[in-house]
């Protein structure tokens, strides 16, 4: 069985062309989890996945949070009606 290792290595290259974009890199590791969490996030209810038939995770595991067009406005006001847990 032959594995695949491209969407990974993709996604890793994303994290590291942000973290560039970050010159001065984190200054604390909360800085970094929290970039890390706002990168989950935006994958699982932002950015499509083309392997899912451009839906996002959130999508496909049918959590509807009717975020609209413009998905992370709509994520940012989602949580300020419906507060944060974390």
């Amino acid at each position: 069985m032959e594995h695949n290792n491209n969407p990974i290595e993709r996604y890793n290259g994303k994290i590291a062309d942000r973290i560039k974009a970050i010159r001065s890199g984190f200054k604390s590791f909360d800085d970094a989890k929290c970039f890390m969490n706002l990168r989950r996030t935006i994958h699982n209810f932002v950015n499509p996945n083309q392997e899912l038939n451009e839906k996002t995770p959130a999508e496909m595991a049918e959590i509807n949070l009717e975020l609209g067009r413009d998905k992370i406005l709509g994520l940012v006001k989602y949580l300020v009606n419906n507060g944060n847990d974390d």
